[in-house]
């Protein structure tokens, strides 16, 4: 971004927050923050204002890629994880409409820490890669035992009885909407999740992208949970069956047996066997439909990222992870 493309957003983003104070404001140290992520692009700022400062996140709108997620439902579910003991940034202030940097945004607290995941290769950092693991399974506990009633003002109420088929429906509806060719192995891991439904023991709020890489860690701590477009109401064993997949499982610091073993110590419900299997599959599913999605985009002209023009390439390794996960017992 040149300097006057920068000048204009600095002033754009003063001009909300004034809007916002009720009071002049003026922003400094703005500056993009590197992340992997898709849906939203992260900007670093100071804020101050005659009634204080604050060290903030701007969370601006991407471009079309890999989803397509409203940023209401996400600022609204980090309003109200307030004061629950999750750790998630503070939620500050909204603008959906796009009317004052030219895309939609939201700004919340800035935390300390850093999302890298390349102390999940490293054998020096398995010390801290697995505190940060085992952080990260209490998170998990407290997330799904926080009152669903604050959030039904903003996300779609499920039952137990309907959170599955409600997560298969909507992902499979994308799924065909978005594929640029038959992918009956996919076809197949659909028809085999709907065979097999499972009923959840309770409604929760489900993160939908809990893993390594949308949290930030400091000094061998996790200090929060980042990257909530996914989050809704629903089995909260979903989030149990992403944490660990192969891109981004800290498995060499934490077995997955001692992941769970420490989820049910603080708090969460124990998960049987089969219950986890179906939403393991669904797992590859899922993110073989956000692969899809994202080289779609790319192929429609949506988007110019190189990041999304063979990301249908990566689908093998889903399909064979689901396939190995369906076994003889399809």
């Amino acid at each position: 971004m040149g300097q006057s493309s920068l000048d204009a957003l600095r002033s754009g983003l003063e001009a909300f927050l004034d809007d916002q104070l009720g009071e002049p404001a003026t922003v400094t140290d703005l500056e993009p923050v590197a992340s992997v992520g898709n849906a939203r692009e992260p900007w670093s700022f100071t804020a101050r204002w005659r009634g204080g400062e604050a060290r903030c996140v701007m969370l601006v709108k991407a471009e079309a890629g890999q989803l397509e997620t409203a940023l209401g439902p996400e600022f609204h579910t980090l309003a109200r994880l307030d004061g629950t003991g999750v750790p998630a940034p503070g939620a500050l202030w909204l603008d959906e409409s796009g009317a004052w940097i030219g895309r939609p945004f939201f700004v919340t607290e800035l935390v300390a820490g850093s999302a890298e995941t390349r102390l999940l290769r490293r054998p020096e950092e398995a010390e801290p890669a697995r505190a940060v693991a085992l952080d990260l399974a209490a998170a998990a506990a407290r997330l799904h035992a926080v009152e669903v009633g604050r959030f039904e003002d903003h996300l779609e109420a499920t039952s137990a009885d309907a959170a599955a088929a409600t997560q298969l429906e909507t992902w499979r509806e994308l799924f065909l909407r978005q594929r640029l060719e038959p992918h009956p192995a996919l076809v197949y891991g659909f028809t085999w999740l709907g065979r097999h439904l499972p009923v959840a023991s309770r409604v929760s709020l489900v993160h939908g992208d809990l893993r390594f890489g949308n949290l930030l860690h400091h000094h061998g701590r996790l200090t929060a949970l980042l990257d909530w477009e996914m989050a809704h109401l629903g089995d909260p064993v979903e989030d149990l069956g992403w944490v660990y997949r192969a891109l981004w499982s800290p498995a060499r610091a934490l077995p997955f047996e001692a992941f769970l073993d420490a989820y049910v110590a603080a708090g969460g419900v124990p998960v049987g066997p089969e219950h986890l299997r179906w939403w393991q599959v669904f797992a590859e599913v899922k993110h073989s439909t956000i692969s899809l999605t994202a080289g779609r985009s790319f192929a429609d002209g949506a988007t110019r990222s190189l990041r999304h023009a063979d990301r249908a390439a990566t689908l093998p390794a889903f399909i064979g992870r689901l396939l190995e996960l369906v076994g003889e017992r399809c």
